[in-house]
């Protein structure tokens, strides 16, 4: 549960504030007064801050001073007994006692906005991953862009990628496309994939392994377009070990699923496509592979 401060001096007032927090969301830390609380928060995460203007030591400002120096910005709901102040070190002032649903919205308000300033911030550090790693790869052979040494061993490999595209897959960030942020990011995702998927399709066949190893002890990144045009190098994507329209269609399904690592619904997926090629080794070496991951 996420932690939440309650300082508030009336011990009444301070059972009636706990009793009237959203049920099974929050593990409250409570208070009569407020000197030296912060300190003992040290190594916490607090979701929210919530201080009554009297508190027993009459350190209610001194108390929300030191919140604000916490690291992070942890959101505060001042209470006062009288009309609240509309300005000040706080997020939102009210007026207390009040409606146990009123105290509940206010709550809402301030942790839906604190957790969407977090959820911002942490997409703009996976964007900034996402193309750091995209600008390198020019620079980086195929071991490298997996991740992996080289000479790394076949299922070495194939762990690499299987991880690699539990992060990077441009399916998992398709929800988010309908922003311009989401449209960007699924955009350098899509290129970095590719590059990864092409990296992968060369080094887990073993005639173009050999090629390109070669090429490498050449000083040469990449293998040239006609040296891998006319190769058998397998399916390059899940959706691609199908035949029919209609399997292709389950296996599109269970990529994306096996991208945002829901196993469950990657083998209900792929057990349907199984079903309409039953002859098709690829997609039962794929299916044994999930059901491993997924401990069936």
């Amino acid at each position: 549960m996420k932690e939440i401060l309650i300082a508030c001096g009336d011990v009444d007032l301070l059972r009636t504030l706990v009793a009237d927090l959203p049920a099974d969301t929050f593990k409250p830390i409570a208070t009569k007064r407020g000197a030296g609380v912060v300190a003992k928060l040290s190594g916490r995460t607090l979701s929210l801050a919530i201080v009554h203007a009297q508190l027993e030591d009459d350190s209610s400002q001194q108390l929300i001073e030191d919140l604000r120096s916490l690291g992070g910005h942890v959101p505060i709901l001042l209470l006062t007994a009288e009309a609240p102040p509309s300005t000040g070190a706080f997020d939102i002032a009210i007026q207390y006692p009040l409606p146990g649903p009123v105290l509940r919205n206010a709550i809402k308000r301030l942790t839906e906005a604190a957790s969407s300033d977090h959820d911002m911030e942490k997409w703009r550090t996976f964007y900034k991953e996402v193309k750091a790693r995209l600008e390198l790869q020019h620079q980086h052979n195929y071991f490298q862009i997996l991740g992996v040494r080289a000479g790394a061993q076949h299922h070495v490999i194939v762990k690499a990628f299987d991880a690699l595209s539990l992060r990077y897959h441009p399916d998992r960030y398709n929800q988010f496309r309908a922003e311009k942020w989401g449209a960007a990011l699924h955009d350098k995702c899509n290129a970095l994939y590719k590059s990864m998927t092409e990296a992968y399709a060369v080094l887990s066949d073993r005639r173009l392994r050999a090629r390109y190893e070669e090429a490498l002890g050449r000083g040469e990144l990449r293998l040239a377009s006609e040296e891998t045009a006319g190769a058998d190098k397998g399916p390059r994507s899940i959706d691609e070990m199908g035949n029919s329209a209609a399997c292709k269609k389950f296996l599109k399904l269970a990529q994306s699923a096996i991208a945002k690592g829901d196993w469950a619904s990657a083998l209900q997926n792929l057990g349907f496509a199984q079903s309409m090629e039953p002859q098709n080794q690829a997609i039962a070496t794929k299916l044994s592979e999930i059901k491993q991951k997924a401990g069936v």
